[in-house]
């Protein structure tokens, strides 16, 4: 029952899948040192492809439909906290780009 509430709102929610590519680019910028995000956001990150990659589950991913439930949740509600710093990634690009350089 709660993951088709999860699957219903993320489907409803058409900006989840438009903030991915968003997500990868404020990533690009952050390596390149263009971009200082929060640290906990990059401490959620880091945990979640260390969660998602690795072979230590809460669910073991041997069990056939339920294995993967597990990374499915986690990874959901680590993209909607990232997701808020997506957005303010986003406002910070609109102010680079309006802002004027007078010399």
């Amino acid at each position: 029952m709660k993951v088709k509430r999860l699957v219903g709102a993320v489907s409803k929610d058409k900006s989840f899948i438009s903030k991915i590519p968003v997500l990868f680019r404020m990533l690009r910028a952050s390596l390149k040192g263009q971009y200082k995000p929060g640290i906990k956001n990059l401490f959620i990150f880091t945990f979640l492809i260390i969660y998602v990659l690795s072979p230590i589950d809460l669910i073991p991913d041997f069990l056939v439909g339920i294995g993967f439930l597990d990374d499915l949740t986690i990874a959901f509600f680590a993209f909607s906290k990232l997701f808020k710093e997506v957005d303010k990634y986003v406002a910070w690009e609109k102010q680079k780009h309006n802002t004027i350089v007078i010399e």
